[in-house]
């Protein structure tokens, strides 16, 4: 008994498992700030917007830009399913994924394929794996962001 006692307390992770997480509320704004040189955005930037409709269910509009020289950028607009503090968009012209995984601070974008180049439709090289910020945690406007050029290099 004593030693179930030590484990327990020096080994929780055994004992645990990662489904008991705590619930994050995505709901609010996110930001992926450029760097700057000569007042130019020279690096990736963005903006995520997400409203938790259902504990099971979120809207999500995302945007994210390439920087100088060209400003390559791409946008979607989705509802998506959130389970285990994570939500996934599924390309439906590519064989590509994005995970956006939650924390209390941020959100991880994650991008998966499964080949070479794919790019969910976004691109080239404009989609990256990143951190966004989270800047507000109040419930944003989703709307298509794909003409909206966020200054978030400043």
């Amino acid at each position: 008994m004593k030693i179930f006692f030590f484990l327990s307390l020096f080994l929780p992770g055994l004992f645990f498992s990662e489904t008991s997480k705590t619930f994050i509320d995505p709901t609010g704004t996110y930001i992926l700030k450029g760097e700057v040189h000569d007042n130019k955005v020279v690096s990736h930037s963005g903006e995520i917007r997400v409203k938790l409709l259902r504990p099971e269910q979120l809207t999500l509009c995302f945007y994210l830009d390439k920087g100088y020289p060209r400003y390559e950028s791409g946008s979607l607009l989705d509802t998506l399913r959130y389970d285990d503090n994570q939500a996934v968009y599924v390309s439906k012209d590519s064989d590509c994924m994005l995970r956006f995984y939650f924390k209390p601070n941020g959100v991880e974008l994650i991008h998966v394929f499964s080949q070479a180049g794919s790019d969910c439709g976004f691109p080239p090289g404009v989609l990256i794996g990143a951190f966004f910020r989270k800047t507000s945690s109040g419930i944003p406007v989703i709307q298509d962001l794909s003409g909206h050029k966020v200054a978030v290099g400043y």
